[in-house]
């Protein structure tokens, strides 16, 4: 009698994320890590869930997507394909293994998952002094990495946490106008400087050092470039030149009005202008000279109406129309 024996292997679905990340964390600290998924589990549920002994299937789910449970918050974002985990006041008894999980739901499938180690300690080996930087298009932002003694001779590195694209220490072109430069002062920090944003810089990185790493989150605001500069004019002086126009219209307009007013009275009253009619006047003289001697030699009567007073000029004011 023959057997036949049969083996069915189980194959999970392919780990989207290959980094096992070590996280070193400072007693009382919150912390707020990036946690990317596939582009085709935007309508699956995410979680975060915690093991202190690293087992993924004994773990506990401390919360799922847009809720706050305790001292966790996990917020999706499926325009960006990726959720973000905020834990607050961190203890030493947070140590532990983590997970970034998407809930798949097969029988054959494993979720999706990431693996995360967090050290809480009063005195982190890697640090950032700011966890959160802003940068305006075209210009630049800077971020300081610290690093205990231990990590001294490790090398530094400044990675994008979507694509997994590192810049190690010195300068690196990352587009026509961009660059990315690293410098460690070997006194326990490095610097990273970006120059040259793009709104496509937007995103989360990580400091790196050795098996640690620490994530900031950069965003990009728009700048006043020359080109936003010449727009803002051109508007300035067409709103200008609108309202230049607008006021030559109503005088012209007002003027227009008056003319047709100063028209209608004329047709009302014929003969009138609108204006005050003027009226000629015509003077006209009669100058009598007199002979004394021939006004003496008449009779008395006449001398009373000829008076030997000087002559008498005699005026006649008339009108013409």
């Amino acid at each position: 009698m023959r057997y036949h024996l049969l083996f069915i292997f189980f194959i999970p679905s392919t780990v989207s994320w290959t980094w096992s990340e070590k996280l070193s964390l400072q007693t009382g600290s919150s912390i707020t890590i990036p946690c990317h998924y596939d582009i085709k589990y935007i309508q699956h549920k995410k979680y975060w869930c915690y093991d202190a002994g690293g087992a993924f299937n004994y773990c506990k789910i401390l919360a799922y997507e847009n809720t706050t449970e305790d001292r966790v918050t996990v917020t999706d974002y499926p325009a960006q394909s990726l959720f973000t985990v905020t834990m607050r006041d961190l203890q030493s008894g947070d140590t532990g293994m983590y997970w970034c999980a998407v809930e798949i739901g097969g029988l054959t499938e494993l979720d999706d998952k990431r693996d995360l180690y967090l050290t809480v300690q009063s005195d982190p080996d890697l640090s950032v002094l700011e966890s959160s930087v802003s940068g305006q298009e075209g210009g630049s932002v800077s971020v300081q990495c610290l690093y205990s003694a231990g990590y001294q001779n490790e090398q530094k590195l400044w990675c994008r946490s979507k694509d997994q694209r590192c810049y190690t220490v010195g300068r690196t072109d990352t587009s026509q106008n961009s660059a990315v430069q690293i410098s460690d002062d070997g006194r326990r920090s490095f610097s990273v400087e970006m120059s040259g944003l793009q709104k496509s810089d937007a995103g989360w990185y990580w400091c790196k050092t050795g098996v640690l790493q620490v994530p900031v989150h950069l965003s990009i605001t728009q700048g006043h470039s020359v080109h936003s500069i010449m727009a803002a004019c051109l508007t300035v002086l067409l709103l200008l030149m609108l309202l230049a126009g607008v006021g030559f219209w109503i005088r012209r307009k007002r003027r227009t009005t008056t003319e047709e007013k100063q028209t209608e009275i004329r047709k009302k009253n014929p003969g009138q202008d609108g204006h005050t009619e003027t009226t000629d006047l015509s003077y006209s003289t009669v100058i009598f000279n007199t002979d004394k001697k021939k006004i003496n030699q008449r009779s008395p009567e006449i001398q009373t109406c000829f008076p030997s007073e000087d002559p008498v000029t005699y005026s006649t004011l008339s009108t013409m129309k």
